[in-house]
């Protein structure tokens, strides 16, 4: 009895000790669509698998239910926007636009009733804040509030939207703004008009939006919480991005890629298993997103794109979200895809897609070639550095319809160029000495065990723009050279003064 009561309570004791090694984790993931909530719920639901205790201010549910993996349900508005409308004829206009969008998303969430009753009347307390990072910087101030650690996730690689928590040094002429449809790879004009669109942003930055996310923080918060120091407390950023899918980047210590992490593809529905199953002439995902519907396309586009895969001889599998068409045989329609997982079909040839860095990760990572049509934000760019690597095909979507979409088709599929670099950068995509997934586990638990990144501060965070840019240096050179330039001139004057009056003399 003695033997089996000295059991029991050594059994309780290494429970005890595997609770106490769990960390309490918040995380918020509130913004936009479901395809943002995917990236955060891939790496909560993996750290509740280790042991740690989740908690998640979101507006959409997990796909996996697990007993320490707590949702905090908030009932946002769901847009409808119409995204194939005409918008901001340029990049000026998307500037203050998208500024303009986060501020509203970031009001939304604050003011929300659930979020101000968890931050207010909670009592408890977290190790660590895991916080989207899309234009969010008042959401941040979450992790002041509870006075914890704080990290990143960003849908993107760096960005404009990131750089600033990390000290990332961007330079105009080698790193594009999200929305600028270029790759690094410039002209002497598109690098004049992309410097103008970076300062214009930065500009815009200093003076309206940041300002905008004090308000908010000083409004939706308790206490004193001051933006700069909200800045200051990113401790690390993972970002969903890799140089394969990319382009490589200039990264400081405290910023860690780990593009694919979430992709593990699962059993398809049977439906659509079978679709696939059947086209031995190979099978195409048509899928332009989760905010951009294809419903929204004009009508007589949406003919001349069913005549087009009436005309193929693939079978087509398109997310589409209504069912006013009429569907010819070859072609599957369903409102929501598995697109990890289609992708991963072994028929699956070619991926008609918007051009979002979620998508084209994907599709890389499983070697399939693109058919790219971006729609808006950063769409054009990562379509513009996709067809430079020779994985993708172009297709404007102004220029979308039967011909152009069939020809597309055709060539992506009988060109095996395409092919082959979807492959090769596949290969480079999955060719890693660590799984991204654990290496983001890795870094989330190294800053719960050293209980911040203080330690990967990049020291570019403590410098004023001016100084960082070297502004004053370049003005001190400046007024030197101007006064070297005024004293040698006034010599020279006076000299030429006593000449004039000695020859005068003789």
């Amino acid at each position: 009895m003695r033997f089996l009561k000295n059991t029991q309570i050594i059994f309780i004791f290494l429970l005890l000790i595997g609770k106490h090694d769990g960390a309490k984790i918040l995380g918020l993931f509130p913004n936009f669509g479901y395809s943002q909530f995917i990236l955060g719920d891939a790496l909560l639901s993996e750290l509740a698998r280790k042991g740690h205790e989740i908690t998640v201010i979101s507006a959409f549910k997990p796909k996996e239910s697990l007993p320490n993996y707590r949702t905090v349900l908030l009932d946002l508005p769901q847009s409808e926007c119409n995204f194939f409308e005409p918008s901001s004829s340029n990049l000026f206009g998307e500037v203050i636009g998208f500024n303009q969008l986060f501020l509203d998303v970031s009001e939304t969430v604050l003011s929300n009733a659930v979020f101000q009753e968890f931050i207010r009347r909670s009592n408890e307390t977290f190790d660590l804040a895991i916080v989207e990072l899309f234009g969010s910087e008042s959401q941040l101030a979450v992790a002041r509030h509870f006075n914890c650690p704080l990290i990143g996730l960003s849908s993107q690689g760096l960005s404009e939207w990131n750089s600033h928590l990390l000290g990332n040094v961007r330079l105009p002429s080698l790193t594009c703004w999200s929305n600028a449809p270029f790759s690094s790879k410039m002209s002497f004009f598109e690098r004049l008009y992309h410097t103008l669109i970076s300062f214009f942003d930065l500009a815009y930055k200093y003076f309206v939006y940041f300002p905008e996310h004090q308000r908010l923080i000083r409004k939706y918060y308790p206490g004193n919480h001051q933006l700069d120091d909200v800045v200051e407390s990113v401790d690390l950023v993972l970002l969903n991005s890799h140089y394969s899918a990319t382009e490589p980047s200039m990264l400081t210590t405290a910023a860690v890629e780990i593009g694919g992490f979430h992709i593990k593809p699962k059993k398809l529905p049977d439906d659509i298993q079978k679709f696939l199953d059947g086209a031995k002439d190979g099978a195409i995902l048509f899928s332009l997103g989760t905010n951009a519907k294809s419903k929204h396309l004009p009508k007589d586009r949406v003919k001349g794109i069913v005549r087009a895969i009436g005309r193929l001889k693939q079978r087509v599998l398109w997310k589409y979200e209504d069912e006013d068409i009429q569907i010819p045989d070859n072609l599957m329609i369903t409102k929501w895809v598995p697109q990890p997982d289609v992708l991963a079909h072994p028929n699956i040839v070619a991926f008609i897609s918007h051009g979002g860095l979620l998508s084209g990760t994907e599709a890389l990572y499983f070697g399939v070639p693109i058919i790219g049509i971006p729609v808006f934000a950063d769409q054009p760019r990562n379509v513009r550095v996709w067809v430079e690597k020779g994985t993708t095909i172009h297709l404007p979507l102004k220029e979308l319809g039967e011909s152009s979409l069939y020809s597309a088709v055709e060539e992506i599929i009988k060109n095996p160029s395409y092919k082959n670099s979807a492959k090769r950068y596949s290969e480079l995509l999955k060719d890693r000495p660590v799984q991204p997934m654990d290496l983001a586990v890795y870094w989330v638990e190294h800053i719960l065990r050293h209980k911040g990144g203080k330690h990967l501060r990049n020291t570019s965070k403590d410098l004023y723009w001016f100084q960082l840019y070297s502004v004053d240096i370049l003005i001190f050179i400046f007024i030197c050279v101007y006064l070297l330039y005024y004293i040698i001139k006034s010599v020279f004057k006076l000299t030429f003064k006593k000449n004039c009056s000695k020859v005068k003399v003789n």
